[in-house]
């Protein structure tokens, strides 16, 4: 079909549309005018008819392509993907002048973006030769198209790239868009690691993007040592007077000298240093010193520590009591449930804040009460919509038959539901049974083609050739286990014909220390962990691995400690800012609501047995400054000197461009 019968096509669909069903004008929501020729009291689906009306009538080829466009653009404002897809097709994009081919590309990535083909999107946005007819774009286009690429880059976990191209921008916006838009820079740096930050800032040339790298190091360097982070912030003001971000300082920066003089000068380690968890207390224990060491080291103040013991827990209210009455200005502990819920409910009110170290369950919160636990609820959560994220829909969960197997899995399933996925089939393995081979073989329904084969046979009556086939309907499998689980469990689902379905594991796949010759019994399998167990290079841990050398088993332990010392000056503070974030060895840490400490871990993969890091992809659209208005140019361009960055690919849902806009179609147009 020519492309002129196509869109003769496509306008008898739409029309047909349009007298069907519903009334085409809907007085109770306001119109958009597209265009001054275009009268302001029609819907957007008479709008679209209209255009489509005068691109077949006319034989201008310009002026039709340019109402094609125009009619495209309001399709896909109004979330008609398919068909503001087809009616692209129908444009020769070689034939465009160079301010409709900018358009034409920054629809077509958009309908890119919106099928999860990010990478495609972005060779579309970065080619040179388009790149060339941006600048001669007016500035708005210009603007549409650095923030496309914006939000490209994060979906496909270039943060850094991303937060570069709101910098280039930044200046050409005004002071309400430049909040949106500094947050989102801010956003992006953090998701950045701070050995990538010192890495660009060496290379890097523009002085604006300088600035924001070195803010945002020192934000994330020196977490257990607010003394030096307000040092190197006081030096970067002085250095960087005039810069953006100086004005209001992002992330709870602005607060942080704060932070430092209202600190706790004396804590309380509540811990378990003897009885059935003195392995953990005292793993905690050591590192909270492992910080506090570190702190002293470079001649900062440090506080007071005391240490007090509540293996039973029996007395915790009384423990708490005297702690309070030798000085305490902070209590961190305890750490078995049981005992943190006594301690919530035996005391009336907490004078002294406290930092316990779990969390219980269905807490409406309390005042200067915090809670801090290393949840694997919180870890099967993230996973679910890490998943949606890549655009799966279908999960099977596979835990072990265990109370804390069941409470992971029922976490994961609700939020999973929540992101709207669906949960085809749950199994529960045994380790001590060793019944992995028939639980995965039930789970992939390897017996209903075996008996279908069985029964063919016997109708025949002769053998035939048979392979057996699982179950088709998963996108992804669920995997709560341990090491030694997990090395059992990834080869027999190969075995099972299951080898090609992507796995996707909590923390307790891996123990932190690499171990190549075992662990690649697990490759390809993705993980979520802590910057602790997939970073052995932080001084904290190389001090516990050659001091402590039977710590290996109790890795996260120490991590829980580092990060207690880390969070104890801020806490009043994360109460109070909630943009405040602690970049911890537990992961990235943010108080909610309810005082809990809420937890970001990193994304790995096994490869050849190592765990490697994968960047977390950002699925957040942010508010879109296309149809605002920006300052004036001022002789400045936004893709002056630009460094583009490679690419790489997942999912996301298209919306709206303009963030008051909702769509206004009283039914959705369909083909016929």
């Amino acid at each position: 079909m020519t492309s002129i019968n196509r869109l003769t096509a496509l306008v008898l669909v739409l029309l047909l549309a349009a007298c069907s069903g519903a009334p085409t004008t809907d007085t109770a929501k306001p119109k958009r005018q597209v265009d001054a020729s275009i009268p302001a009291d029609l819907s957007p689906r008479e709008q679209v008819n209209l255009w489509l009306e005068r691109a077949a009538a006319t034989d201008e080829i310009p002026q039709k392509q340019d109402y094609q466009l125009k009619a495209a653009e309001l399709l896909l404002r109004e979330l008609q993907l398919p068909l503001a897809e087809e009616l692209l097709a129908t444009i020769d994009a070689s034939l465009l002048p160079a301010e409709l081919r900018v358009q034409y590309a920054s629809l077509y990535a958009r309908i890119l973006r919106n099928q999860g083909k990010f990478q495609e999107a972005l060779s579309i946005l970065n080619e040179p030769k388009l790149q060339d007819m941006v600048l001669l774009s007016d500035l708005p286009r210009q603007l549409q198209v650095s923030q496309l690429r914006a939000s490209l880059y994060a979906m496909e976990g270039m943060h850094l790239a991303a937060a570069q191209e709101r910098i280039y921008i930044d200046a050409l916006l005004t002071e309400e868009q430049q909040a949106v838009n500094r947050e989102g820079i801010w956003h992006s740096l953090s998701y950045v690691p701070t050995r990538e930050l010192l890495e660009s800032h060496q290379n890097a040339s523009n002085r604006d993007f300088l600035g924001w790298v070195e803010l945002a190091s020192i934000a994330k360097d020196n977490q257990g040592d607010i003394d030096t982070q307000v040092r190197q912030l006081n030096a970067w003001l002085r250095r960087w007077p005039n810069h953006p971000a100086a004005g209001a300082l992002p992330g709870g920066l602005a607060n942080l000298s704060d932070m430092a003089a209202e600190k706790p000068q004396q804590i309380a380690l509540i811990l378990p240093f003897s009885g059935q968890l003195a392995p953990l207390g005292k793993a905690i224990r050591d590192g909270f010193m492992a910080t506090y060491y570190q702190t002293r080291s470079r001649g900062n103040p440090t506080p007071n520590i005391k240490a007090y013991d509540c293996a039973d827990g029996d007395q915790i209210h009384l423990l708490y009591q005297q702690a309070v009455q030798d000085g305490a200005q902070l209590v961190i502990g305890p750490l078995r449930k049981e005992v943190v819920d006594a301690l919530r409910t035996q005391v009336q009110h907490f004078d002294v804040p406290v930092l316990a170290l779990n969390r219980v369950a269905d807490d409406q919160g309390a005042n200067n009460f915090y809670q801090f636990a290393l949840a694997p609820e919180d870890e099967a959560i993230q996973v679910a919509r890490i998943a949606t994220s890549e655009g799966f829909q279908r999960a099977m969960i596979l835990t072990p038959d265990s109370e804390w197997g069941l409470n992971v899995a029922q976490a994961f399933s609700a939020e999973w539901q929540a992101q709207g996925g669906r949960v085809i089939a749950q199994a529960a393995f045994n380790a001590k049974a060793n019944n992995y081979s028939q639980i995965i073989k039930d789970a992939m329904q390897l017996d209903r083609s075996e008996k279908r084969a069985q029964k063919l046979t016997w109708l025949i009556g002769n053998n035939i050739e048979f392979q057996p086939r699982r179950r088709s309907d998963l996108d992804f499998i669920f995997l709560v286990a341990r090491p030694q689980e997990a090395y059992a469990i990834k080869p027999l689902l190969a075995f099972h014909y299951a080898g090609d379905i992507p796995v996707y594991a909590t923390s307790h796949i891996y123990n932190g220390i690499p171990s190549p010759s075992r662990d690649r019994d697990i490759d390809g399998v993705k993980f979520v962990d802590s910057p602790w167990s997939l970073n052995n290079e932080t001084a904290e841990k190389k001090a516990i691995l050659k001091e402590l050398p039977h710590s290996r088993h109790y890795q996260r332990m120490y991590a829980l400690g580092v990060d207690a010392y880390r969070l104890y000056p801020r806490l009043q503070q994360m109460a109070q800012l909630d943009s405040s974030k602690v970049y911890g060895a537990t992961g990235s840490l943010q108080l909610n609501n309810a005082g809990q400490v809420e937890r970001q871990l990193l994304l790995a993969v096994f490869e050849d047995g190592l765990a490697k890091n994968i960047p977390l992809t950002d699925s957040t659209l942010d508010k879109d400054i296309h149809d605002q208005t920006p300052k004036p140019l001022q002789g400045k361009q936004p893709y002056a000197d630009r460094q583009t960055p490679g690419t790489a690919g997942r999912t996301m849902a298209d919306g709206p461009e303009s963030p008051d806009y909702q769509p206004q179609f009283s039914q959705p147009l369909r083909r016929n």
